[in-house]
């Protein structure tokens, strides 16, 4: 072979012939690179153990529960509520209907109705039997009356009529 030809030879790149060292140093690094990225991915989705729920929170229940699952909460996901707290009104007769939003069907309810009075005898006011259902109540409102007594002066009797006009607040929660 003249010098010629094999100054030639020694020019063509063969496919079969070895990378350059620069094309084997780039391809390691973008291997390397590769593998790093994979390797804070998955150490990124071990640390988030869970994936955000798109259903609505499980109601709060007396005593409640861990729970279980791999569903964590949204930021502006809101739980339903176990208790109701309206607000009414009397009319003539001393009773009041409220109603609130619908609760689950549960056995009992306890409807406790509260009136803030500066009144030395402030009215009481209790659920009408039988009128408690999961969406309202009837409460019924009454004032005692101060009889005077001759020898024992002003007492409170328990003597009571309906009271109209009165504004009570209802706290309805299930029986536990």
């Amino acid at each position: 072979m003249s010098a010629v030809a094999l100054a030639l030879a020694l020019q063509i790149v063969s496919p079969l012939a070895p990378p350059t060292p620069a094309a084997v140093d780039t391809t390691a690094r973008n291997a390397a690179a590769a593998a790093a990225t994979a390797a804070q991915q998955a150490a990124l989705a071990a640390a988030v153990a869970c994936k955000p729920g798109m259903t609505v929170p499980p109601m709060e229940v007396v005593g409640g529960s861990a729970g279980s699952g791999d569903a964590c909460r949204l930021d502006n996901a809101v739980q339903p509520r176990i208790s109701r707290t309206v607000s009414g009104t009397t009319v003539a007769g001393g009773t009041g209907a409220v109603t609130w939003p619908a609760m689950t069907s549960i056995p009992r309810l306890t409807v406790t109705p509260y009136v803030a009075s500066n009144a030395s005898q402030a009215p009481m006011c209790f659920p009408v039997a039988g009128s408690v259902t999961t969406t309202g109540a009837t409460v019924k409102c009454f004032t005692s009356q101060s009889v005077t007594v001759s020898i024992l002066g002003a007492v409170v009797a328990p003597v009571t009529t309906a009271a109209a006009g009165v504004t009570f607040d209802v706290l309805a929660l299930p029986t536990s």
